[in-house]
């Protein structure tokens, strides 16, 4: 893929929209429910289920459009909700700061992911003919990314509570750059 950075930028619109996810969520965590919720325009968050809130912050994070890093964005945000369904029984407020990390996480293994796959679509990767390897080379590449971008936050040392917002892409971007080091150990 022509090296992390090159894979990075490769990633288009959900480098910012990673950003933007950080940004709210170190809100959140570190001025509270009311004035983030104020900033960034989302009305009456508090006490509602922590889904809800994610699924307004969603039009922030990932606004809707027609390209395909926009489509990706989205598609990513929305499987990473998928994935915690008790947290339509919890209110935003209880959520804790490596709770939103852990979403975050989430989120970009799932961009990682859709970009791949958009990549063998466009035929920049050759899989196997037989349709069982690809399904076990799909799990296998999976709990692989989601494992890196894990690694990448813990190797970084990232803390959603210090991050302030004007680092946010920089972060953002780091912890992509470093999630590709860790893979193109797969690549070999």
């Amino acid at each position: 893929m022509g090296g992390s950075q090159n894979a990075t930028t490769r990633l288009g619109s959900a480098r910012n929209s990673t950003a933007r996810l950080v940004s709210v969520f170190s809100s959140l965590v570190n001025r509270g429910v009311a004035e983030t919720s104020r900033d960034y325009k989302l009305g009456d968050i508090i006490g509602k289920s922590a889904s809800d809130v994610l699924l307004r912050i969603m039009d922030f994070v990932c606004p809707d459009g027609g390209s395909t890093d926009e489509g990706i964005t989205r598609n990513s945000y929305i499987e990473a909700l998928s994935t915690l369904p008790d947290w339509e029984n919890r209110t935003i407020e209880s959520l804790t700061p490596p709770e939103f990390l852990a979403f975050t996480e989430i989120y970009m293994a799932n961009v990682i992911e859709e970009r791949l796959v958009n990549d063998i679509g466009n035929k920049l990767f050759a899989l196997p003919k037989d349709v069982a390897q690809v399904e076990s080379l799909q799990g296998q590449l999976k709990d692989y990314i989601k494992g890196a971008v894990s690694d990448s936050v813990s190797k970084l040392n990232i803390d959603i509570r210090s991050i302030d917002t004007s680092q946010t892409k920089a972060i953002v971007d780091s912890i992509y750059r470093t999630a590709y080091d860790i893979l193109s150990g797969l690549e070999e």
